[in-house]
């Protein structure tokens, strides 16, 4: 058994050691420097104020659908130039066709033709204020090709004037800015995201392939960090002659380190995999749809005019550049947004009432009650800060991402179901079930170190993950030399020493005279 595992460890180290030091490395890089995104908070900051001219100013998103002749399930109201619109996530033709952005004038319903290529450019100098130097229509590169920029596709990137190297991606059918990325941000994901999710366009464009190849490339990852762990074990405590019982300079120390290194290792590797979801083992983390149907209900069309919702958060402050519609119980209401916060309007009735900053306390507890009827009365409770499901791995996550605002609505189900509710924002952020819990621990706990002990000391959690790299760094080193000589057979190695050596006298020879007769260099 021990000689099968030597050999599987072995030749599965020379398939792989590669892999595995281009992960470490690449994972430094990563974990200071993540994949380019426009965050909301930077889009909100670069859109310019809604400016919509008094009385009765725009159509509801409702009828404006309804004559460019489309179906939508979200609805945004925004400018494009000093034009206001909408663009709707529009679900065009029959069957599952997949959704896309369309843009429509809010006053007329008509539905706006897409972008030309110097009209994108003019979006992207109104977005940066900068200069745009050159553009390209494109489908996807590098940057734009995860799966979530689909619905605005094609796009247009702009290169802008500047020395950090700025590019812009603007979506021609949506009339707006999608992705953001800068000149030291791809260099750095040259070396940090890329190569460490295995991201290249080539492959990542064909999502199920490019879920395949990482998934069985990090099977057999994962039983080589294994296989590793246990000889490494075995050596250590069921060997009688000696701890360590290798004597070779690269086999003695790549054993030392994996003592050091492998148990994290293993970890590591093993929660890249389940990152994946392999074989679906975690249940998705949002709510089902049958979920978000009960906390929408059965949607009434709003008959309130934007520009009467838009009076109401400037009375109070809100300088907003962009609303939402959203329907809460069957209710429509308009959501609007800026950089510095956020305000609700109700738009059921043509008079509006005010403005307010979240949905009453009651009205969350009765939507988080009613969410799942057949798994009884869940425990509902508002939190104030973070907890074991809920949380945000950096402090200013909260300000610079939305994605993890407190407070919240916290409702406990007793099968072990937990749903977190934002009355800001009014929607639910995170669904959790048994197999989240899971998936907590063994995924984001493992391979982030977001626990949080350690998050609440990110000094701590710094340098853990910076020394566990470094000495996994080590251990790949001495695999990646092992597999060399696995694969280079001694006797040559030792030829080609000779051959080079061979040349070294002889050269010496042409051009100076020994400094020793033969007999007193061998003496010597």
């Amino acid at each position: 058994m021990k000689k099968a595992l030597i050999f599987l460890h072995k030749w599965l180290g020379v398939v792989l050691a590669l892999f595995f030091l281009m992960w470490f490395v690449s994972g430094v890089v990563l974990y200071f420097v993540p994949f380019p995104s426009l965050r909301p908070v930077e889009r909100l900051q670069a859109l310019p104020p809604l400016q919509l001219p008094p009385g009765e100013c725009c159509l509801t998103a409702e009828e404006a659908a309804r004559r460019a002749g489309l179906r939508f399930s979200e609805a945004r109201l925004g400018m494009a130039g000093a034009d206001p619109v909408w663009r709707l996530l529009a679900h065009e033709g029959q069957g599952a066709a997949a959704p896309h952005w369309r843009t429509l004038d809010a006053r007329s319903g008509a539905l706006r033709q897409p972008l030309a290529d110097a009209q994108a450019a003019a979006v992207a100098e109104a977005f940066s204020g900068r200069r745009a130097q050159h553009t390209e229509r494109l489908e996807r590169d590098q940057w734009s090709v995860p799966q979530g920029l689909d619905p605005y596709r094609p796009l247009v990137k702009v290169a802008l004037a500047g020395e950090d190297g700025l590019e812009l991606y603007v979506s021609p059918d949506a009339a707006e800015v999608v992705r953001d990325t800068r000149g030291a941000e791809r260099f750095w994901n040259w070396l940090g995201a890329v190569p460490h999710w295995i991201y290249p366009t080539v492959l990542r464009q064909f999502p199920a392939a490019w879920h395949h190849a990482v998934v069985w490339l990090s099977l057999p990852a994962t039983l080589l960090a294994l296989s590793g762990v246990v000889l490494g074990v075995w050596q250590l405590f069921l060997n009688r002659s000696r701890w360590i019982p290798y004597r070779k300079f690269w086999l003695r120390w790549h054993h030392i380190a994996g003592l050091a290194a492998g148990i994290f290792t293993l970890t590591w590797i093993c929660s890249g995999l389940l990152s994946m979801n392999p074989f679906g083992v975690f249940s998705a983390r949002g709510a089902t749809a049958d979920e978000r149907l009960r906390w929408a209900g059965v949607p009434t069309e709003a008959r309130l005019d934007p520009a009467e919702a838009l009076r109401q958060a400037n009375r109070q402050g809100l300088a907003a550049r962009e609303l939402e519609l959203l329907h809460v119980a069957g209710q429509p209401w308009y959501r609007l947004q800026s950089a510095e916060g956020q305000l609700l309007v109700r738009a059921e009735m043509r008079d509006p009432g005010q403005a307010i900053a979240a949905l009453p306390a009651a009205t969350v507890q009765a939507l988080l009650a009613a969410l799942r009827p057949k798994a009884g009365a869940p425990a509902v409770r508002r939190i104030d800060s973070y907890d074991d499901l809920y949380y945000a791995r950096e402090a200013a996550d909260m300000n610079t991402r939305h994605t993890r605002p407190l407070p919240v609505w916290r409702a406990d189900w007793a099968d072990g179901v937990a749903a977190f509710a934002d009355p800001a924002s009014a929607r639910i952020l995170l669904r959790s079930d048994a197999s989240g819990r899971w998936q907590r621990v063994l995924y984001h706990g493992l391979h982030s170190l977001d626990f949080a002990p350690l998050l609440a000391r990110p000094w701590l959690r710094h340098a853990l993950v910076l020394g566990f790299s470094l000495l996994g760094i080590g251990l790949c080193v001495t695999s990646c030399v092992i597999a060399w000589r696995a694969l280079v057979p001694s006797r040559r190695r030792q030829a080609s020493a000779a051959a080079a050596g061979a040349l070294r006298p002889q050269r010496q020879s042409e051009s100076a005279p020994a400094a020793h007769p033969p007999r007193a260099r061998k003496a010597l």
